[in-house]
């Protein structure tokens, strides 16, 4: 009888042991068919003594990728012209055709996108006060201070290309704050989805964006970005400085001796900045870019303004009765700058370097307020350091 009872209690451990490991096969690995990975379920395995470290470490989930590319797939299916461009690219750049199909199937029609309006589009340009309304958009106490704190944290390298381009570190900061606040803000939009729509959905300039398109897949491929994590400007404008696609081709430089041209990195945005102004024209010899003028009267109609115009310094004084403020030797041709404010005209003279400003951006705005809030960031800085 003793014997029979041993039998039958060995027997049932037996038993359990077997049913015990049918349950863990059956409930340690699953497929998720979501995300195409093998997990494991602990919640199911009942038994408190399994060790999950040796099962974690002997079954680790893979990623597997599905989707194939042979062809072009999302909104841009079947587009004529971006199925020739892909030709192009694969024949006279050697890019892989799957990759590029990957890329552009992954690109949105960026008119379809939410538009966010800038400051600077709500200005009416010309009207009274606008100046005063645009320059509120860069020149303001915190994009001041983040001027100041970059100045501070790269002044190596604005120095070093004040040497060896002759352009001061004021503008190079002036055009930074502009351009992303000193690279807090690189652009709300994917540069893939703004380029691809531009150049491939009958945009009337068309071609300038189809070209643009090409270098900025041939820049991401050389410094190692993947195109569709790029942010941009609406234009596909890109880095610290918002280079296009072929400024940044002629223009960017490698100044951190790293091997990259990356206009993402700091060092190489200041100097490929002081490079495009020193390749413009920019004269060291001049020490101001621009001075106030006194006129008479409160709003200013006599001649025309802007950044394009080109007066004699002598004509203006003897015939208009326009003098500078200040001291100025202008080494040539000035500009006459008027900015509208609220009860009176504002009337500048710029020098040719002003107008090596406004190359970057062709508005007279722009380069006075490029100027006006380097000339601030210095002040700032200074009476900082003099504490």
């Amino acid at each position: 009888m003793k014997k029979n009872k041993i039998y039958s209690l060995t027997l049932s451990i037996l038993l359990f042991s077997a049913c015990s490991t049918k349950e863990i096969k059956k409930y340690i690995i699953k497929e998720n068919n979501e995300t195409n990975q093998t997990q494991i379920d602990y919640t199911n395995l009942g038994i408190s003594d399994i060790n999950y470290t040796n099962i974690k470490e002997e079954i680790k989930p893979t990623s597997i990728e599905t989707t194939s590319y042979d062809e072009l797939q999302g909104e841009f299916q079947g587009n004529y012209e971006l199925l020739e461009f892909i030709d192009m690219m694969v024949n006279v750049h050697n890019f892989k055709r799957e990759y590029l199909n990957k890329i552009f199937s992954q690109a949105q029609d960026y008119n379809l996108i939410p538009q966010i309006r800038s400051c600077t589009s709500n200005i009416i340009f010309g009207k009274i006060g606008a100046w005063d309304r645009y320059k509120s958009c860069f020149i303001y106490d915190r994009n001041i201070e983040r001027g100041v704190n970059f100045w501070n944290e790269h002044e190596d390298a604005l120095n070093r290309a004040e040497i060896e381009y002759g352009i001061p570190a004021k503008y190079i900061i002036g055009i930074l704050g502009i351009e992303t606040a000193y690279g807090t803000n690189f652009g709300k939009y994917r540069a893939i989805d703004v380029l691809t729509t531009r150049s491939m959905l009958g945009d009337r300039r068309a071609n300038f964006y189809k070209d643009e398109l090409e270098k900025f897949l041939l820049i991401t491929r050389d410094i190692g970005l993947n195109p569709t994590e790029i942010m941009g400007s609406t234009s596909g404008a890109l880095g610290y400085g918002q280079f296009m696609p072929s400024s940044y081709i002629r223009f960017a430089v490698d100044f951190n001796s790293d091997g990259k041209r990356d206009l993402w990195d700091a060092e190489d945005a200041i100097g490929s900045i002081a490079n495009y102004f020193a390749r413009n024209g920019w004269n060291p010899s001049i020490s101001k870019v621009a001075v106030r003028a006194k006129y008479k009267g409160n709003r200013f109609k006599r001649l025309k303004t802007g950044y394009k115009t080109k007066y004699s310094l002598y004509r203006l004084k003897k015939k208009y009765h326009i003098y500078p403020r200040e001291k100025f030797y202008p080494h040539g041709a000035v500009s006459l700058i008027k900015l509208p404010r609220g009860t009176y005209d504002e009337l500048w003279l710029g020098s040719p370097n002003f107008r090596v400003i406004t190359t970057y951006n062709h508005s007279t705005y722009y380069g006075m307020t490029a100027y006006q809030l380097g000339e601030l960031v210095e002040a700032k800085r200074l009476k900082n350091n003099s504490y």
